[in-house]
């Protein structure tokens, strides 16, 4: 696997694999926006230059001092190997280079494998916004809001 900067190559690809995974997914132009307000972004590529495939994504936006995680996706195939963690791992040690204070984010309340990783690489839940996500299995859901944070100077290894 190889990482690769989220590009016009990528956008398509990526919005139709959040279409495919994601309750409320983002579109292609959302992810342009992205790109214009010059938001971190990367893929994870499988295979070879020449037959790369699509493992996951990630997109976080700097803001000050802090680092927001936008969105995050792992391809079924893909899921299980490590990808979801190397992708954060990515953006997190981007995030200490820059000097940021934090890394935050919201999660679905039901999404379990992904507050399980958030937890593991050290989130802690702030808050819970009630009915955050208007889309859920059964109405709106609730988010945790999550946050990593770390002394400045701190540098993590590179995934």
């Amino acid at each position: 696997m190889f990482w690769h900067r989220l590009d016009e190559t990528w956008v398509e690809q990526v919005a139709a694999l959040e279409h495919s995974i994601a309750v409320s997914p983002w579109s292609a132009e959302m992810l342009r926006e992205e790109m214009r307000l010059g938001s971190w972004q990367q893929v994870v590529l499988a295979g070879t230059l020449q037959d790369a495939r699509l493992a996951g994504y990630i997109v976080a936006r700097p803001q000050l001092d802090e680092w927001h995680l936008m969105t995050l996706g792992v391809a079924p195939a893909f899921r299980r190997q490590g990808v979801g963690r190397r992708l954060l791992q990515g953006v997190m040690d981007a995030a200490c280079r820059c000097h940021a204070r934090c890394l935050l984010l919201e999660v679905r309340i039901s999404n379990h494998a992904a507050c399980k990783l958030y937890l593991e690489l050290g989130f802690k839940i702030l808050s819970v916004r009630r009915g955050y996500y208007p889309k859920g299995p059964m109405g709106p859901e609730d988010a945790l809001v999550m946050a990593l944070e770390w002394p400045a100077g701190a540098r993590l290894s590179n995934p």
